[in-house]
């Protein structure tokens, strides 16, 4: 899914600023609520608002990137995740690497879990021995974990440029929707001086233009803060694999 079909189904981009006007009250709700709700499958994480005892119960080693330092941090929203997990999916290298090694350590850690089994050593050295088996060792599982940070850092840059050019093409559009306005009321103001028999009907008409004036101005804001929030989910979403990518990389380089 290319970057601008995804925000549109996020409800962070509209097309049409007119179309807005008209449903203006409403509209961003129900698009927001008929986005995809997919969980993440390589990269899932516990749950907003669970206690650390509540994840460490269920074993989070391997659903959360390990903490670095104290301190809340915002948390990266699923749906973002997800984006980057199917464009890594996409790119999937062939023959078992470390994206295999991801998706059976996840597999694992359920399967031990339903068990009553929680330990991430156990976990680890069961996929380990499996991957070892295959003639897979650490060192090349750390490669290619490498290759896929470097894709996804492109995949990551390149949404971030199209994010850029969304705002700008956000922005263009409301200015061109304000320039319209500006010209109606040029117009209507000489035509006042022209027509003044007609001045009372022509200033209501004015005045309806400048209401619609404000109005693009606050959905030009509107559009542009959204733009911002969806380069901020991104990059949340980003951080948020990079970081366990690179925790992955941690435990195979103790092995």
């Amino acid at each position: 899914m290319g970057l601008k079909s995804f925000l549109q189904q996020q409800g962070f981009i509209e097309d049409d600023p007119a179309d807005k006007i008209k449903e203006k009250g409403g509209g961003e709700n129900n698009s927001q609520q008929a986005a995809s709700t997919v969980p993440p499958t390589f990269f899932p994480f516990a749950g907003i608002g669970e206690t650390p005892a509540a994840t460490a119960a269920s074993d989070p080693s391997f659903v959360s990137p390990l903490q670095t330092g104290g301190g809340a941090r915002e948390t990266a929203d699923p749906i973002f995740i997800k984006f980057f997990e199917d464009e890594l999916v996409k790119a999937n290298l062939p023959g078992p690497d470390y994206f295999e090694f991801r998706q059976l350590l996840i597999k694992t850690q359920q399967k031990m879990a339903s068990k009553g089994m929680v330990a991430p050593e156990v976990v680890l050295q069961a996929v380990m021995m499996s991957f070892e088996a295959q003639d897979v060792p650490p060192v090349k599982l750390i490669e290619a974990a490498k290759q896929y940070k470097d894709l996804l850092k492109q995949k990551n840059d390149d949404f971030l440029k199209g994010a850029n050019a969304e705002k700008n093409n956000q922005l263009q559009k409301r200015q061109s929707v304000l320039q319209s306005h500006n010209d109606a009321v040029q117009k209507i103001q000489q035509q006042l001086q022209q027509l003044e028999l007609q001045k009372q009907q022509l200033e209501q008409s004015m005045n309806k233009e400048k209401t619609q004036m404000e109005v693009s101005k606050t959905l030009g804001k509107e559009g542009i803060e959204k733009i911002e929030k969806a380069e901020k989910m991104i990059a949340l979403a980003h951080d948020y694999i990079q970081s366990t990518i690179d925790a992955d990389i941690k435990r195979l380089q103790t092995v």
